[in-house]
């Protein structure tokens, strides 16, 4: 693991959670340009980029440096950018169907959670066969994560000036 893989890992787990963050915020978006101005706008969009997506992208990369440390050389550091960003897409994308759900664990129905878990299981065991496996897999997401560092960079720019209007207005 040297830093360019870190940092391909990293913006693995920024770009779908922040993707996602501003996928959110524009489904609310309607109801709230009726009673909020520009500057609560402004401000609900900061809280939503660095107050909310920022740690979850963090916590993500942690998990998956974690368990790169855990895990045995051949399993996962071996082909570390390609099976980390394989991992953060993956688990970011079932994250994402869990919350567009959430009567599943309001009303505590186990078969689609447990459906939700196998399949991401699954997902996440042919991935790693195919990375394992496939060359042109590996390399396929590999040239994908390069094109969306510069996506991840710009979300993190976005963080940045987010955290920076959320520490302006409580302060």
């Amino acid at each position: 693991m040297n830093k360019a893989t870190l940092w391909i890992v990293f913006a693995a787990a920024v770009f779908p959670t922040h993707l996602w963050a501003i996928i959110d915020f524009l489904r609310e978006y309607p109801a709230w340009i009726k009673r909020m101005d520009i500057t609560e706008l402004l401000g609900s969009f900061s809280y939503m980029m660095g107050i909310f997506a920022l740690p979850d992208a963090i916590v993500l990369f942690i998990g998956i440096v974690l368990l790169a440390l855990i895990l045995p050389y051949r399993f996962f550091r071996e082909k570390f950018a390609a099976l980390g960003s394989a991992l953060a897409l993956i688990t970011a994308v079932w994250f994402i169907i869990f919350h567009s759900f959430p009567k599943w664990l309001e009303m505590r129905q186990l078969l689609p959670l447990g459906l939700w878990a196998l399949s991401f299981l699954l997902a996440l065991g042919v991935a790693y066969r195919m990375i394992q496996s496939r060359p042109k897999v590996e390399a396929a997401v590999d040239n994908f994560m390069q094109r969306a560092v510069s996506m991840a960079t710009l979300y993190l720019f976005i963080d940045f000036l987010s955290i920076i209007n959320v520490v302006i207005r409580n302060f």
